[in-house]
């Protein structure tokens, strides 16, 4: 790219002495081309413009569109070879698979289906394989293109689990994706489906609940359509609203349901620990709903609404609520908005936001169960419920195990899980608790059996703080490294989300399934390592 024209001595000597790019200098602008999805004459100009300003001489160097864009497309490959390296030095020793699939566009220009297939372990590590195309969504093209993304790692024997979205192609016993990996493997996995895809499920079934009377795409619609009309500081909220004022004074669980979010909603803003916007915003939106002091800032303007995306319906509702006034809603609508509205502050945001913590899981879903034999509004708490019974995969006799590690456990109930670990094993290999197996009455210790201990096997965790108090175990280095490896299980598919966010920005960039797959390798490194956002994160480098 930097080839000298042959010119006088004095040019010659001339261009010896400006500065010079090395390859990983290359490959480091390459990727940012990429990453900011730069066309070749962009890139071009900018280079040029960059080379000037740093002193080169432009003159000798050879700088076109052409020249540009066959320094990237041996860039990329060299970078792709480099990340490949990288991943080989630095890939844990237990794995979690992932995987996500969506009908995209296609080179051709007709539409494929895509697969985002990515591995997770310890220490936040993150790895993206591919997103290869399929002929079809069917267990059995899932499962054979993740496990050709595998076996092109060469990571077969690292896999202890795998994280997947609750669809039937997947969770099917016979013909879906999981089961036939693992047959594949000859192996048992951790099944983790998707909290956050449980979570959307369960909301999806309280807006069915309320379809008489909750709201509709109409009114999302009208939200968007009106934005530019109305004042965000003008809103109104539990403490402003006069029926919701009486509500709350005269029903003693709402009251501590809203005292409970409060709490935990302050805490959880201020920790600033937000893996996406949107998340925070839920949260903030849900604050200021519940009467929770913040600056009188205008709102989000309303993002893209997709079916799919039920975590964007809750953020709507909670703006509806808040604006109604300056909306022309029916009295239905308006009933329904605030019906979604108070579940999604009261009890669903907590949920969702404590989703990615694996050793709360089991915990939490018994403690949701609770709080929703109790809620005010039983139409919507018994949606709720029947859907979560429908996912009860963390209270399996195998993952269980998971809540060994959750610190709000008391010690006499760690007591009788550990005696429990004798119990023997139901007859039945279920992935999933049956949902009439659980009671108000199920304690933890009452999920566990033999059949728990091959969590810990799995993971391969030295047992031996089992036969010491609870009471010690947080003195245990056995115990601090085997809730390590616990905590490292990743329990949401938010990194396939992000494989198909990320194929679906990029999605015409490069001619060749070769080049894009390079690209998106590319693309995935360059943003883990290097930030936006702050001085500090710009001045990292992806090589």
């Amino acid at each position: 790219m930097s080839s000298p024209a042959r010119g006088s001595r004095s040019q010659r000597k001339k261009l010896k002495q400006s500065p010079s790019i090395s390859v990983k200098d290359l490959n480091l602008i390459i990727s940012t081309w990429d990453r900011e999805k730069l066309s070749v004459r962009q890139a071009t100009s900018t280079f040029a413009a960059t080379a000037q300003v740093l002193g080169m001489d432009i003159e000798s160097m050879a700088v076109s569109k052409s020249t540009v864009h066959r320094a990237r497309i041996a860039g990329r490959e060299q970078a792709a070879e480099k990340i490949v390296e990288l991943r080989n030095q630095e890939i844990p020793e237990r794995l979690v698979l992932h995987w996500d699939g969506k009908l995209l566009p296609s080179l051709s220009g007709d539409t494929e289906d895509r697969i985002a297939v990515l591995l997770t372990g310890e220490d936040d590590a993150e790895f993206l394989l591919g997103v290869p195309a399929s002929s079809d969504l069917t267990g059995r093209n899932v499962a054979a293109m993740v496990l050709k993304e595998v076996d092109e790692a060469g990571v077969r024997d690292k896999i202890i689990a795998f994280c997947f979205d609750t669809t039937a192609s997947n969770t099917g016993m016979v013909q879906g994706a999981c089961i036939r990996i693992e047959q594949e493997l000859g192996r048992s996995l951790l099944w983790l489906a998707c909290r956050h895809h449980v979570h959307e499920v369960i909301l999806k079934d309280v807006f069915e609940a309320s379809s008489s009377s909750g709201p509709d795409i109409g009114i999302f619609k009208l939200l968007c359509d009106r934005w530019s009309f109305v004042d965000s500081s003008q809103r109104e909220t539990v403490e402003t609203s006069e029926d919701l004022v009486e509500f709350f004074a005269t029903n003693d669980t709402a009251s501590k349901l809203k005292d409970d979010a409060l709490a935990f909603l302050k805490e959880a803003l201020m920790s600033k620990n937000h893996p996406r916007e949107d998340y925070e915003e839920l949260l903030r939106l849900s604050y200021l709903f519940l009467g929770g002091e913040g600056p009188a800032t205008p709102f989000r303007r309303p993002g893209a609404l997709h079916q799919a995306r039920w975590m964007a319906k809750a953020i709507y509702c909670l703006k509806l609520q808040m604006l109604k006034s300056q909306l022309s809603l029916t009295g239905r609508e308006k009933a329904g908005v605030e019906r979604v509205a108070l579940f999604v502050a009261l009890v669903y945001c907590k949920q969702w936001h404590e989703a990615p913590i694996s050793v709360k899981a089991p915990l939490n879903d018994v403690l949701f169960l609770e709080i929703l034999k109790t809620y005010p509004d039983q139409t919507v708490a018994k949606a709720a419920e029947q859907a979560l019974r429908r996912h009860l995969w963390y209270v399996s006799e195998e993952n269980a195990g998971l809540a060994f590690f959750d610190s709000r456990i008391d010690v006499e109930e760690k007591k009788q899980m550990v005696k429990a670990l004798d119990k023997p094993a139901s007859k039945k290999e279920l992935k999933r608790l049956e949902g009439k197996k659980m009671t108000m009455s199920s304690s933890l210790s009452s999920f566990v059996t033999s059949k728990t201990r091959s969590f810990f096997q799995k993971l391969d965790m030295d047992e031996g703080f089992l036969a010491k108090d609870p009471a010690l175990w947080e003195e245990d280095d056995r115990f601090k490294d085997a809730r390590k490896r616990a905590l490292g299980l990743r329990v949401v598919n938010d990194a396939a989300e992000r494989g198909i966010a990320l194929v679906q920005r990029y999605l015409g960039s490069t001619k060749s399934a070769a080049q894009e797959k390079y690209l998106l390798q590319l693309v995935h490194h360059h943003r883990k390592l290097v930030g936006r956002e702050k001085k500090e994160d710009l001045q990292k480098k992806a090589f």
